[in-house]
């Protein structure tokens, strides 16, 4: 029974053996990068190893579907970048206020609809580093700030003009939840 037992361990080891030999063979991702280069032709198409095709602002043509097509997406649009809403830089005072008043100060970016920065919050003679990220679409700012103690800040905010105004949840680690009211500029 033993020699048996041997028997069937060693079969089960051989074909384990020429099981690996066989995937090793197909493997894309051997040293020589060979199997991996067909995996790419195979589902790309040969366009992607074409080197020189562009559209015509000299930008590589996108491969859509496995194809380069002429009409692409990439093709149509402009190389220009899309004109900012506020300049690079801004800086933006607001008031939280609670049970507690808060002062915060940022040094905001925007880049098309979505605004982006870093600043202080401040409550009395206590001030903390934060963050803040945000998205505008038409007059409705929604912009989160996060503190380093983990406080979240969520504002949603109306814009008019450099002014802003509306209300705010807060979120922490060591609080319950509260509301307040945001008042603020951009500078």
């Amino acid at each position: 029974m033993k020699i048996a037992n041997i028997k069937s361990i060693a079969s089960i080891m051989m074909l384990i053996f020429l099981a690996a030999v066989a995937v090793a063979a197909d493997d894309p991702l051997d040293p020589s990068g060979d199997a991996a280069m067909q995996d790419i032709k195979k589902t790309m198409g040969d366009d992607i190893f074409r080197p020189g095709e562009q559209d015509q602002l000299g930008n590589a043509t996108p491969v859509i579907t496995g194809k380069n097509l002429p009409g692409s997406i990439g093709a149509t649009q402009s190389s220009q970048p899309k004109t900012r809403l506020l300049s690079p830089t801004s800086t933006w005072s607001m008031k939280l206020m609670d049970s507690q008043d808060r002062y915060v100060s940022l040094q905001m970016c925007q880049s098309n609809n979505v605004v982006f920065g870093k600043g202080t919050i401040a409550v009395g003679i206590n001030t903390q580093n934060i963050m803040a990220t945000g998205t505008i679409s038409g007059n409705a700012l929604n912009m989160d700030i996060l503190s380093d103690d983990l406080t979240l800040f969520r504002l949603s905010l109306k814009m008019n003009g450099k002014s802003l105004s509306g209300d705010y949840n807060s979120y922490s680690a060591s609080y319950v939840p509260w509301k307040g009211i945001a008042m603020g500029k951009i500078n």
